[in-house]
């Protein structure tokens, strides 16, 4: 068995690794995994360490958060969230505390998994036992072994969500209003920094309205936008401040069309095309009073034909 006194070794072994510059791409390829799977490892051990130092106090001692002493001692901001988050978890999810140990699983991956657990938890209106929890777990490990991104997890983490909330009474927090915030500070640069975190039918609002101020238009000598898409969307952000303010009540201000998309024979997996998963609650809120567009698509979601 070794132990934390065997690092120093390691660590030296790593920093005479060297790779030829006539290596083959076979022999690249198999180095690049072994380096995603070293990596993995480490960001293993990294939160088994976070944990410890948790346990023991230590950043107490030094008079600062957990997160501060992660951060003084190198890690971004992110990374050590990530690794306080994992560490918390693990505690209650063993089996992907073992797939991170064998490291067959980023530490992204791990984070998304354990973050996706307590969105569930979070929308069932009852408590949920452990084998409800290895179920959450083994469905979305499942995902990741198909080859999942950690986005793609959180969307099927939402989805099982909606229906643990559908099955327990629950609320979704796609759904959840009294979630929404919006933060805006200005920074040293006297720049605003703004944040906003907004349930599904705002968040749809939001981007639709987007999709349609921020669209590409071109230069005035016909070229192509020269916009980035960040300052084409911050560019759609102040026309929509220029139009609230002109229009003045909201009985005048423009509208925009939301799209659902809703199966013939799966409500259950209605999706509004940037929000994504909704309920069949949403799905009945969002069309009490609307036109209604009846498509059949192929297989490939083409549409053969339409009608209202």
């Amino acid at each position: 068995m070794r132990t934390s006194g065997d690092l120093t070794s390691i660590t030296d072994s790593l920093r005479e690794l060297r790779f030829d510059d006539d290596l083959s791409g076979r022999a690249a390829f198999d180095a690049m995994t072994a380096l995603v799977t070293l990596r993995s490892l480490i960001d293993h051990h990294a939160a088994t360490v976070v944990g410890h130092l948790d346990r023991l106090g230590v950043a107490r001692d030094h008079g600062r958060k957990l997160s501060e002493l992660l951060i003084v001692m190198g890690l971004a901001p992110a990374v050590a969230s990530r690794l306080i988050r994992i560490a918390t978890a693990r505690a209650q999810l063993p089996t992907l505390a073992a797939h991170a140990a064998d490291g067959a699983i980023s530490a992204e991956h791990v984070d998304a998994v354990g973050k996706g657990v307590d969105h569930v938890g979070k929308r069932s209106a009852e408590p949920i036992d452990d084998v409800a929890r290895l179920n959450i777990v083994t469905e979305l490990l499942a995902h990741f072994f198909s080859g999942a991104t950690p986005a793609d997890i959180g969307k099927r983490a939402r989805r099982l969500g909606n229906q643990a909330a559908a099955d327990t009474g629950g609320l979704p927090a796609s759904e959840d209003r009294n979630l929404n915030t919006l933060t805006h500070d200005v920074d040293g640069d006297g720049r605003l920094q703004v944040r906003a975190d907004l349930n599904t039918e705002v968040g749809e609002k939001f981007s639709a309205a987007m999709e349609e101020l921020a669209a590409p238009r071109p230069e005035p000598d016909g070229s192509p936008d020269a916009r980035s898409t960040e300052r084409r969307h911050a560019d759609a952000l102040e026309a929509l401040l220029d139009i609230a303010a002109r229009s003045g009540d909201a009985a005048s201000a423009p509208r925009h069309q939301l799209l659902v998309s809703v199966p013939a024979d799966t409500p259950d997996l209605a999706e509004l095309p940037f929000m994504g998963s909704i309920t069949e609650a949403m799905l009945r809120t969002l069309t009490c009073d609307t036109t209604a567009t009846v498509a059949i698509v192929d297989g490939e979601a083409v549409p053969m034909e339409m009608s209202k």
